[in-house]
């Protein structure tokens, strides 16, 4: 009795399962055709769809519209974008002459640029007679606005040409499929790019974008061969014409389907095809159908029950093949898309309806249910067992349940035994913590990471274990009187191979490769952490550049190595490092009775030996910056030490100093001055200041000398003599020296024709810069006359390099600028560069001038020196002129110009002028 009741229950328990999937696989086949379009993935699956049927449909171009691309091959060409607008005209022309009928530039022309080139496209735009379409866009005022405006071209543009809205609109998946026809400028309608180029007359609303017509045969050439007029007439000849960029780098690629990514001007020409070969593509309500065909589908599955269920899938796959088949040729001959996801679901639903009358599904389900998870567990414990890493299973009692084979040899425990007994005490101590978390707060999964040392043969091993208890439902209800049940996981891993890699980066991290020192890093850690008395010293090895030259690197390397091996035996005790290149640091403890002078003079004796290095014997000298505690923080004391040692190679002969504060704080200003330097060019922190130059015989000015100036917002007004030698080191010099030129030259093109202006240039600004073409540039954009230019260049500028050096001077006197030779007499003043350089002026060093009167034979220098610059047929200026004798001696030498305080200070140059009664031209001002 017992047995039939629970097989009735079995019955009906059955009966109520099939009827529920029943009702539910229908409700969902009655709702698909409702709701199924609004779902993702079903408009994705009909856009995948579409997409093939474009790709198995391929069109061609009617050729009627021509693709001028702006590719790399036009950027190489043409240089540098955005383009001068000029460039357009010329396209322009170009393909008016050649017949084109209407020509889309696809660029953006909203801003103004320079006014010539402005009036150049605008001009072409009035050539081409209205012929010509230009873009506009319409976008959000700003990224988080609802509020939207229309970028246009500047107005003198759209008096000759056609506005075209040009935007490309993306759908939600970020793939362009559609195109506008239009929208509203100004209130008034405005056609797109596409439907004036198609030649419709709506402006509104859109259309899909027929992607059957394929790219590769739309005529498309590149901008640069219509420039070189490579293209044929007959190419353009009464066809519309798109200019647009294509090139990657341009950016103005978007995703459409069957290509991947096209140029955004190419989307333009496929749409305007699309209008062209009437290819107005159309979707369909499909509801109505869908729903009917759901309807059909579950009438069908119903009646037939006793058919087959292979007959049935074959009857659907069946549907499938002839519905794809109608819906590809709609799709190619006559432009009805037809979405077909829906449908398909419908039929896979259909045959699960049908599968669920002849076989109780609700149960088939449930047994596959209970076969996986047999096979599941039985999966889990093969993985288990076979795995590399250690892994334990274990119970509320903490008896092993599962357990790996490394897990068996590294524990020495099997299934049943206690992780207590066989557990290192590390685990064991970290499994009474989590046990004592569970029972505190039993619903939480608790997990902690513990790591313990084993012996793995001869060597010891390093193990890391990962230990989670989580908690397990109570299955009867004297349970919860008891403690809470849970289930745990052991994991071992061996860590051995890791810990050596770290331990090997760490020394990596810490010591320089070549020499197996400290690293700078490491050398600064260390010492921030000494206590005690402390000296520090960067040694520095002398014309080790040159030894590394003439030996090679192999040598400089086996050099350092050397030296490495030879502190290290010297100071076996104490801290070394090779900080940089060839410079060494060593740190050592010391106390007060120990001076400075005996720890130089015994590390400096310890390179009186020669190196021996690849057989030969090499002589070593070495220079030395030391420091000590109470210099600086400890951490802070190798940058001590290497101040002391930049001291040092600043005064030739010396062989190591100690650190002083006073010159470190030069060094800072130096360091601190050469980064503000650059942000001083930018901001305008530089001014010029203007001497002077006064003609002996009429006691009138005839020029003024350039004078740069420093005035820094925090150290106020800096000497060049302070910040000249700064530029140069640091390579702004020749920056520094252009703006000093340009500047000049602005200002002197104000002064009456007559005056000159001198500007100096430096020795490294003449031979690292064009400057031929920085002279050239500022004399075309101020518009002094050459002639008023005057350059003083002094002995440095061609010393070394004479043959380059006077080939630019040449090149300079041909622009007819004047050439000065400054502060002559304080170089080599040799006489045969004298006679070989094309000069036009020689400047006297004041030097000189200061002197002549009190020195008779500083006298006879001036004398000699004025005869001979006279002999060369050169003038002679004077400089450092500060009295009424001096000039009146000059004068009497024959000296042509002075310079100097007695004539006027450096000053602004209105001031300077104004004191020689000289005004500015009025043309400048305008």
């Amino acid at each position: 009795m017992r047995r039939r009741t629970r097989a009735a229950g079995d019955y009906f328990s059955g009966s109520v399962s099939t009827i529920m999937v029943r009702i539910l696989l229908i409700a969902m086949m009655l709702a698909l055709p409702l709701a199924g379009a609004n779902f993702g993935i079903f408009q994705g699956f009909n856009d995948s769809l579409f997409a093939k049927r474009f790709e198995w449909a391929p069109r061609q171009a009617t050729g009627n519209v021509v693709f001028v691309a702006i590719d790399k091959h036009s950027l190489d060409a043409v240089g540098t974008w955005p383009w001068p607008r000029g460039i357009y005209a010329t396209v322009l022309d170009k393909l008016i002459a050649s017949g084109a009928r209407d020509i889309f530039l696809d660029v953006d022309f909203s801003a103004f640029s320079s006014k010539p080139e402005d009036g150049r496209l605008a001009a072409a735009l009035e050539r081409a007679g209205g012929g010509v379409l230009l873009p506009v866009f319409r976008q959000q005022e700003t990224a988080s606005s609802a509020q939207t405006a229309v970028t246009r071209p500047i107005p003198e543009f759209l008096q000759n040409a056609w506005p075209a809205f040009a935007n490309v609109a993306m759908d939600a998946d970020g793939i362009v499929r559609r195109f506008d026809l239009g929208s509203q400028l100004d209130g008034n309608p405005t056609q797109s790019a596409a439907s004036a180029l198609g030649r419709i007359d709506s402006s509104s609303g859109s259309l899909l974008v027929d992607y059957s017509i394929r790219p590769d045969t739309v005529p498309t050439f590149s901008l640069s061969d219509v420039l070189n007029g490579s293209v044929p007439a007959e190419a353009v000849r009464d066809r519309s014409v798109v200019v647009g960029a294509s090139a990657t780098e341009l950016k103005d690629i978007f995703p459409v389907p069957v290509y991947g990514a096209i140029a955004g001007p190419l989307i333009h020409v496929l749409a305007a095809e699309t209008l062209l070969q009437n290819r107005f593509l159309r979707t369909l309500d499909q509801a109505p159908l869908e729903l009917l065909f759901a309807v059909l589908l579950i009438v069908g599955v119903i009646c037939a029950r006793s058919t087959g269920i292979i007959t049935m899938a074959a009857a659907g796959l069946t549907m499938v093949i002839v519905g794809e088949i109608g819906a590809f040729l709609l799709q190619s001959q006559y432009g009805f898309l037809v979405g077909t996801a829906v449908p398909w679901s419908m039929l896979l639903l259909a045959w699960m309806l049908a599968l669920n009358e002849r076989v109780d599904l609700g149960r088939m389900l449930v047994a596959i249910a209970n076969t996986e998870a047999r096979n599941t567990r039985r999966l889990m414990r093969r993985i288990i067992a076979d795995s590399s890493d250690g892994v334990v299973a274990f119970d509320g009692d903490l008896r092993i349940v599962e357990v790996s084979e490394s897990a068996k040899a590294l524990l020495r425990a099997d299934i049943g035994a206690s992780l207590l007994d066989g557990a290192d005490t590390a685990i064991i101590g970290i499994l009474q913590r989590l046990v004592s978390e569970h029972d505190a707060e039993p619903g939480k999964i608790h997990t902690a990471l513990a790591d313990f040392t084993g012996n793995s043969g001869s060597q010891a091993a390093h193990y890391e274990a990962s230990i989670t208890i989580s908690p397990t439902d109570q299955t009867d209800a004297g349970a919860t009187a008891a403690r809470s049940r849970f289930a745990g996981c052991l994991i071992i891993r061996d860590v051995t191979a890791r810990r050596e890699y770290e331990q090997r980066l760490k020394t990596l991290s810490e010591l320089d490769e070549l020499t197996g020192l400290l690293n700078r890093r490491e050398f600064a850690s260390r010492m921030a952490a000494l206590e005690g008395q402390v000296l520090v010293a960067v040694l520095d090895i002398e014309r080790f550049s040159s030894l590394c030259v003439t030996l090679g690197r192999d040598a400089g390397d086996e050099l350092l190595k050397a030296v490495a091996a030879r502190l290290g035996s010297a100071f076996a005790d104490d801290l070394l490092a090779r900080l940089d290149g060839d410079h060494f640091g060593i740190a050592t403890f010391t106390t007060d009775e120990r001076s400075i002078d005996d720890f130089a003079d015994g590390l400096l004796r310890l390179f009186n030996e020669p190196m021996l290095l690849r057989g030969a014997v090499l002589p070593v000298s070495v220079r030395l910056g030391i420091a000590r505690s109470g210099d600086a923080a400890p951490g802070a004391l190798p940058t001590a030490a290497e101040s002391a040692l930049i001291a040092v190679k600043a005064s030739p002969g010396r062989r190591w100093s100690s650190f002083d504060p006073s010159t470190a704080v030069r060094q800072a200003r130096s360091r601190r001055l050469e980064r503000d330097m650059r942000d001083a060019l930018q901001n305008r922190q530089f001014f010029l200041l203007f001497q002077p130059q006064i003609d002996f015989r009429s006691m009138r000015v005839v020029g003024a000398e350039a004078l740069i100036r420093w005035n820094h917002p925090e150290f106020g007004l800096i000497s060049p003599t302070e910040f000249i030698p700064i530029a140069e080191s640091s390579g702004l010099i020749c920056d520094i020296g252009r703006w000093t030129l340009f500047e000049a030259c602005t200002e002197a093109a104000a002064w009456p024709g007559e005056l000159s202006i001198a500007v100096n240039v430096s020795a490294l600004q003449f031979e690292r810069s064009d400057i031929e073409a920085d002279v050239r540039d500022a004399l075309s954009c101020s518009g002094l006359a050459a002639s008023s230019l005057c350059l003083e260049l002094t002995e440095s500028a061609f010393l070394g390099q004479g043959g380059v050096s006077i080939t630019k001077m040449r090149a300079l006197r041909d622009q007819g600028v004047v050439i000065a030779l400054d502060d002559f007499g304080t170089g080599y003043s040799s006489m045969s560069y004298l006679a070989a350089l094309p000069l036009d002026k020689l400047k006297i060093d004041q030097s000189f001038v200061r002197r002549m009167n009190g020195n008779p034979n500083i006298f006879q220098i001036v004398g000699a020196i004025i005869s001979l610059a006279h002999g060369l047929n050169l003038v002679v200026v004077a400089e450092g002129v500060e009295t009424d004798l001096e000039a009146e001696a000059l004068h009497r030498l024959g000296c042509e110009t002075g310079q100097g305080y007695l004539f006027g200070r450096p000053d602004e140059a209105l001031r300077m002028l104004s004191k020689w009664n000289v005004q500015k031209r009025l043309s400048a001002k305008v």
